[in-house]
């Protein structure tokens, strides 16, 4: 699977990888979008190859140091862009940018000699520049420039773009999608307008805002960020499958990034592409052994694939790693833990590991329902019993029927076998089974069981403890078999509560003399329908011989 898996790969690169080229202007096309982390590496990636247009890649690196306040390196990009090009204006606009923080009148000098004798669109771009200098700098005065490049050309894409920055700025996102909507309308190829589209309207409505992406993929088939974006957009929509399948085609282009490889993994995990999301991880793991993130994926597929001492192995490397700051151990990591401690029956861990996910998760109840599964694998029942009380109280009106029924019945089962402390545990029975009887009153099984645990309470049936619950069950069951005749399941049912009844009344005719008469008949009464359902009861024919 493994070697299928990167042979059809290796072949999508090779034959995908010749449709599109390292490119510096993916890197500005980054910048333009506000990933200049990403902008950065692709520029620094293609500064030196024979296509890059160097003036333009410098300034673009001094704009994206300009945004990280490394000034020094800024001031120190913009002049080797003049000297590449002294003609492309921008580099002079960036050094009146960091002019202005001291000077604004000799950055207003460097902005009118970088603008002098420019006309229309040039002018429009580069007024749009110097409007984005006072912005960026807070000094005061970005409307006039800006109301000067609209002058040159108001059907410029960048303009909207960067008024809808303010607004995306100031919390407006509606303001904001609308302004980068017109740039899209000024600029079909305008990559960003759909790259912020989709940013400020994915809360919205996120199929709007794929869609989107989906027709700039159209439109720009070999731009790297539309490939990415739109993987992105689909992983953060949870359509996991198409991410996956976004994220092979992107990974083809040059100029992808190692983060993205990882990504890639992991989403072929959540689409329940094990051996191949495994594969990958572990040729990424072979140079980078510490990847807190794929060390993870690592664990889940093996636990997804059976895997589990292999798995646990795994899981000790993880947790032992330190993350990094953005970075962090979260529930799922501790309930896939948990999980393949108890493949392993080692419950008591698993129960750790369970109470550890809900502590960071206290949304997600579900962990004390596993934790307390775990310990009562384990024979805790006291920590079974506080993990369950715990759920119970957290969900309120959210725990199953279910739920209490089956923790009831393991209540039961520890009462019955524990001599010493077995009467708690079916006082902490009957209530549970008193909330299932609450809750669904037509089920006879809750209040069988109420019957069960009352004749556990009275094993000598002297007391009678069981006898309403008994009766109670049988008049629910009637209900519930009206004029059908009644399954298999509900056949046991009748004759046990028949049994007892008349084993009560038995004991009872002996016990009160002056009354026998009348327990007697009883007895005959709830035996006989025993018969009915079970006529080869020998000790029961025998005892009817005998009253």
């Amino acid at each position: 699977m493994k070697m299928k898996f990167f042979t059809v790969l290796t072949l999508v690169v090779a034959t995908v990888a010749a449709a599109f080229a390292s490119d510096y202007k993916d890197g500005i096309e980054y910048f333009k979008a506000g990933q200049i982390d990403n902008a950065k590496t692709i520029l620094e990636r293609t500064i030196n190859d024979a296509t890059t247009d160097k003036a333009e890649a410098y300034y673009y690196l001094g704009e994206i140091a300009f945004l990280n306040k490394n000034y020094e390196e800024a001031a120190k990009y913009y002049a080797e862009g003049l000297v590449v090009n002294p003609e492309y204006r921008f580099n002079l606009i960036g050094q009146g940018k960091l002019q202005l923080m001291s000077d604004v009148k000799v950055a207003a000098k460097t902005f009118k000699e970088a603008t002098k004798g420019y006309k229309k669109e040039a002018l429009a771009e580069l007024q749009l520049a110097v409007a984005k200098a006072y912005y960026e700098t807070a000094v005061p005065g970005y409307e006039k420039p800006l109301a000067q490049a609209k002058k040159a050309n108001a059907r410029l894409a960048d303009i909207y773009i960067f008024e809808g920055d303010i607004f995306a700025a100031d919390g407006n996102k509606g303001q904001a999608a609308g302004y980068y909507e017109m740039a899209k309308n000024f600029d079909v190829n305008c990559v960003e307008a759909y790259i912020k589209y989709c940013h400020v309207y994915f809360d919205i409505n996120s199929q709007m805002a794929i869609a989107m992406l989906e027709e700039l993929n159209q439109l720009a088939p070999n731009s790297a960020l539309a490939q990415r974006e739109l993987a992105e957009a689909y992983y953060k929509d949870k359509q996991y499958t198409r991410a996956a399948a976004a994220y092979e085609h992107y990974v083809a282009n040059p100029n992808h990034f190692e983060e993205d490889r990882v990504r890639l993994a992991t989403l072929l995990f959540y689409g329940k592409r094990f051996d191949e999301s495994y594969a990958l991880a572990q040729e990424i793991l072979a140079h980078d052994p510490q990847n807190f993130v794929l060390n993870r994926i690592v664990m889940y597929n093996l636990y997804e694939t059976a895997k589990y001492d292999q798995a646990r192995e795994v899981a000790r490397k993880f947790f032992a790693l330190t993350p990094s700051k953005n970075q962090v151990f979260i529930d799922r990591d501790y309930k896939c833990y948990g999980d393949i401690l108890m493949k392993l029956k080692m419950s008591r861990e698993a129960a750790t590991a369970y109470i550890k996910a809900y502590e960071l998760d206290k949304e997600e109840l579900a962990y004390l329902m596993d934790a307390s599964r775990a310990y009562e694998t384990a024979e805790m029942y006291a920590e079974a019993i506080n993990y369950f009380d715990l759920y119970i109280d957290a969900a309120g009106d959210g725990v199953r029927i279910m739920d209490y029924f089956r923790f009831g019945q393991t209540c039961y089962r520890v009462g019955m076998a524990d001599t010493i402390n077995g009467e708690q545990y079916l006082i902490k029975a009957d209530t549970l089974f008193a909330s299932v009887t609450a809750k669904a009153p037509e089920n006879y099984l809750g209040h069988q069981w109420r019957a069960r645990v009352a004749a556990a309470r009275d094993p000598e049936t002297s007391l009678g403890y069981a006898k309403p619950y008994y009766e109670k069950t049988i008049e629910v069951l009637d209900a519930t078999v009206g004029a059908t005749e009644p399954n298999k399941a509900q056949v046991a049912s009748y004759i046990e509560c028949y049994k007892y009844l008349g084993y009560y009344n038995y004991l009872k005719a002996y016990a009160e003399p002056a009354k026998a008469a009348e327990y007697k008949d009883q007895t005959r009464y709830y035996w006989n329908k025993m018969l009915q359902y079970d006529p080869n009861n020998a000790e029961i024919t025998e005892a009817l011989k005998n009253l």
